[in-house]
């Protein structure tokens, strides 16, 4: 049975984590939903914010998540967690991302700014917020001049990228060797002029889809 659940808290469903969680309630007024496997999403039937404890998905190695949250079209996401070096890529990975909270931010800091998401304003660092807007400012072009030197194959595995496969996970799906798949994705970061795969992904939410895959 699925339900209408307002907020949504994405961390390890521990004592802590119950107790993070109550005072958030507290605090917001609204009550909040705690899940912590992609599988629960199912049992959701709208959502208008999704809490992303971005340190409990790195360590449970749990991948996909915005993608199945991307399901979710009219939700906004608050990323809790995130590390100093945060830059745009990891913005660009999530959709509708409206907050974001750095680890050791307080909680007061961290009440205000989700109260604000809520009431329909950003919450996120200044820096990050223009390189955004630079980022969005470089137009189309050049992307889609990457997609036409990229093969069927090499687009192939950047959407398994997507999915946030391991070069392992997508060899045996592809029945070839985890190598093959290390210098297909050496050409494809050569060709995107991007440095990892978080990039990699960054560039196929934005403009993959674009273009056909055959």
């Amino acid at each position: 049975m699925t339900t209408e659940t307002p907020l949504v808290l994405v961390t390890e469903g521990n004592v802590q984590a119950t107790t993070f969680t109550t005072y958030l309630m507290a605090q917001l007024g609204q009550p909040i939903r705690l899940i912590s496997h992609p599988d629960q999403l199912l049992a959701i039937e709208d959502c208008n914010l999704f809490l992303i404890d971005l340190d409990y998905l790195k360590s449970s190695q749990q991948f996909g998540w915005n993608r199945d949250i991307a399901a979710f079209e009219s939700a906004r996401t608050v990323l809790l967690n995130a590390p100093t070096s945060t830059d745009r890529d990891l913005l660009l990975m999530w959709p509708n991302t409206s907050g974001l909270f750095f680890r050791q931010d307080p909680l007061d800091r961290l009440v205000a700014g989700i109260k604000k998401v809520l009431q329909g304003e950003f919450w996120i660092p200044r820096h990050l917020m223009c390189e955004l807007v630079n980022y969005y400012r470089q137009g189309m072009e050049p992307a889609q001049r990457s997609q036409n030197l990229l093969t069927v194959r090499e687009r192939e595995i950047i959407r398994y990228l997507m999915t946030g496969a391991s070069n392992t996970e997508i060899a045996d799906t592809l029945f070839v060797s985890e190598h093959t798949i290390k210098s297909h994705l050496y050409n494809v970061f050569k060709k995107l002029n991007v440095k990892n795969r978080l990039q990699a992904v960054s560039w196929a939410k934005e403009y993959l889809d674009m273009t056909s895959s055959h």
